[in-house]
């Protein structure tokens, strides 16, 4: 089915007569509509949606009050007060089977008739009109093919379509898209009048009966504890939010130069640290240069000194030796002793001049008198002095000077650092710190509550389960007579096995879709439908030896929805010890950040348009609502230039331009700008666009 014609005559800001001539071809499936805001848009969306279900797109049976209502607001302004205006809404649709095209033209028509307005409709086939029958036919084909439960599925609003599938009803619309668009609601429906059929033949308290009220207990319960998660997600969302908010508010007070107390403490104390450090360096340098400078300056001549204090000692030692000699008392005690070993050759007066000849020094005085005691210590200091490291010198000046530069950057930091604003500061980040705190508490209280609301959904299970093998083996033997009963088993077996076949196709073309438009690797590994055919993301984990059983407990039910025998097999190998380790699915929470959502829900879509293979015109607004330049690229590529289906794409002047627009010019059929007029009125221009 293909869209070749959209007219609006006084329809919003759309005064008079204004046309979408739009050219059908096969290979250019795009109708590119740029428009600014209020130009119109939202209009052209409610008008093709009136003109197509009337009054029953609203929740009425048949036009009245309320619907009237709705269409005074549709139509244009000036034209209310004009008691003969008249407004209508046309669409031309092209169906083709492959064995031949017809042409359809849906007209809807609005006159005002004093203060109320009547409704015309009518269907024109391929030029004439059709009544009756006929047209009665055509409509009901034409739910069938768009229910107006699908219009929001087919009509994409780039700026809420994740609330479609992630809303409070999002389960719910995902599992009406997926039967609609597989075509599997009819087996619903045939299931539901034989149910109706066994409820006429046996009014008593059967066991249906029981089936379906057990039934219906655990989808209670199980909403209960799908109301709990979602709260306990939301609670989880909102504390990571706090989180943030107080790193960024640590981020801004630092971004500003505000650091704590304790930090500023600490950098002055560092700073007075450096300061003693250069003190104890300065005065130890101060002692050198006392006591150690004026000599390594004066080293040549302490040199000199030294010399000369040498002789001076070596000429006293001397003079010493020969007055030793030369004294009375050691001239008769050496006497003594030659005449006791009979020497009479050796005579005393020569053994002084020999020792004065050998021992005798230059007659050069010493310019100083000095004892020899003083000469031995002035001696000693002088060793001391020359044996003095200068290079501790220039390692405490080093560390003077590497004690300096730290000082410098301490206090620059100092400088730039400030406590102002500090209490206001600490004031914020405790009231997030306690809200954080009540939301934890209530967080952890609904944990508590949703562990015993598993419990009690666990008991439901098991009713269920009971209530459920009772009337199938109550089928088993019914008689002929109670084959509404058998049908129904029947046809909900085989809508249970076409379900999980689809499902299998849907969460292959996902991962498939999904892969080739996000750009990270570590988001999601797939997801899998249950029987309830409700989506559940999941991602891969590793699991050890002492975490299997827990992992079982956690995702049992989980695991089950896989058709893997693979995943049996390694835990197997993993509870024996085979191995330390194995690759499990486990499922994760929606929603992701808000790009990742919006990516999310258009991987959805892609695979479920692609696997029902429905040619159905597809409109999209504000397609890039939520979408960072880093994937847009991608979703052209997939999600615009590889969907057959006829797909009309509303634009602002900051979307579908540049790159993204050449990427798709060879799919782009016609062009058109919504254009507002100084008077407030949108014009259609045909055959252009932004930028042209």
């Amino acid at each position: 089915m293909k869209i070749k014609r959209i007219s609006l005559f006084n329809i919003g800001p759309y005064i008079d007569l204004n046309t979408f001539d739009i050219t059908v071809v096969k290979d250019k499936n795009i109708v590119l509509i740029g428009g600014k805001n209020g130009a119109g848009k939202t209009t052209f969306f409610k008008a093709i949606k009136t003109c197509l279900y009337g009054s029953k797109v609203w929740g009425f049976d048949a036009p009245g009050k309320e619907y009237f209502t709705i269409i005074n607001g549709l139509v244009n302004a000036k034209t209310l007060y004009d008691n003969t205006a008249k407004a209508y809404i046309e669409i031309e649709l092209v169906f083709d089977d492959g064995k031949q095209v017809n042409n359809y033209v849906l007209h809807r028509e609005w006159k005002k008739i004093k203060q109320t307005f009547s409704e015309y409709f009518n269907v024109r086939k391929n030029g004439d009109l059709i009544i009756g029958q006929e047209e009665d036919d055509f409509i009901n084909y034409l739910l069938s093919v768009i229910p107006p439960d699908m219009f929001n599925f087919y009509f994409f609003d780039g700026e809420s379509i994740a609330e479609f599938f992630l809303g409070s009803d999002g389960n719910k619309n995902f599992r009406n898209a997926f039967l609609k668009l597989y075509g599997l609601d009819t087996l619903s429906i045939m299931v539901e009048n034989f149910a109706r059929n066994i409820k006429k033949t046996d009014a008593k308290n059967s066991t249906y009966d029981l089936f379906v009220e057990a039934r219906t207990v655990y989808e209670q319960e199980e909403a209960k504890c799908k109301l709990l998660q979602d709260e306990i997600c939301e609670l989880e969302n909102k504390i990571d939010l706090c989180q943030i908010q107080i790193h960024s508010l640590q981020a801004d007070y630092s971004k500003n130069g505000g650091i704590g107390l304790t930090e500023w403490k600490e950098l002055n104390a560092k700073v007075l640290k450096e300061e003693n450090i250069r003190d104890n360096i300065n005065r130890w340098l101060k002692e050198i240069a006392n006591h150690y400078l004026p000599f390594i300056i004066l080293e040549k001549q302490l040199d000199k000194l030294l010399e000369e204090l040498s002789f001076a000692q070596e000429k006293q030692r001397s003079e010493i030796i020969i007055d030793t000699f030369a004294s009375n008392d050691f001239s008769r005690a050496l006497d003594v002793f030659l005449k006791q070993k009979e020497i009479t050759d050796l005579n005393i007066s020569d053994l002084v001049e020999f020792l004065q000849n050998t021992l005798s020094t230059p007659n050069k005085a010493p310019d100083f008198d000095f004892s020899v005691n003083q000469i031995h210590g002035i001696i000693a200091q002088i060793y001391e002095k020359r044996n003095f490291d200068k290079r501790q010198i220039l390692s405490a000046v080093s560390q003077l000077n590497a004690s300096l530069r730290k000082s410098k950057k301490l206090r620059e930091l100092l400088t730039s650092s400030s406590i102002d604003g500090y209490e206001g500061f600490v004031e914020q980040k405790e009231n997030l710190e306690k809200t954080i705190s009540s939301l934890t508490l209530n967080l952890e209280r609904k944990k508590q509550e949703l562990e015993n609301q598993i419990i009690t959904c666990s008991v439901a299970q098991k009713n269920l389960d009971k209530a459920k093998a009772q009337y199938e083996s109550v089928l088993k033997n019914k008689s002929i007579s109670d084959i509404s009963e058998r049908a129904a088993a029947t046809f909900s077996a085989i809508e249970e096995k076409l379900i999980l076949r689809q499902a299998k196709l849907l969460q292959n073309e996902f991962i498939r879709c999904f892969d080739s438009i996000i750009n990270k690797n570590n988001f999601i590994d797939g997801i899998v439908i249950d029987k309830k055919i409700n989506i559940i993301p999941y991602k891969f984990i590793t699991v050890k030896r002492n975490q299997l059983d827990n992992y079982k407990e956690a995702n049992g039910d989980f695991l089950g929805l896989f058709d893997n025998v693979q995943f049996i097999v390694d835990m197997n190998a993993l509870d024996l010890g085979n191995v330390n380790s194995i690759r499990l699915p486990s499922p994760i929470k929606v929603p992701f950040s808000q790009g990742e959502r919006q990516v999310y829900i258009m991987s959805i879509y892609l695979a479920l348009l692609k696997t029902s293979r429905k040619d159905i015109p597809f409109f999209i607004d504000t397609p890039f609502a939520r979408i960072d330049s880093e994937h847009r690229e991608n979703i052209v590529k997939e999600f615009f230039t590889k969907l057959n289906n006829q797909m009309f794409i509303l634009s602002t002047d900051e979307e579908i331009v540049g790159d993204y627009k050449d990427m798709m010019t060879t799919h782009i059929s016609n062009k058109f700008i919504l254009r507002i007029s100084d008077y407030g009125t949108t014009q259609i221009v045909n055959d252009t666009y932004f930028g042209e």
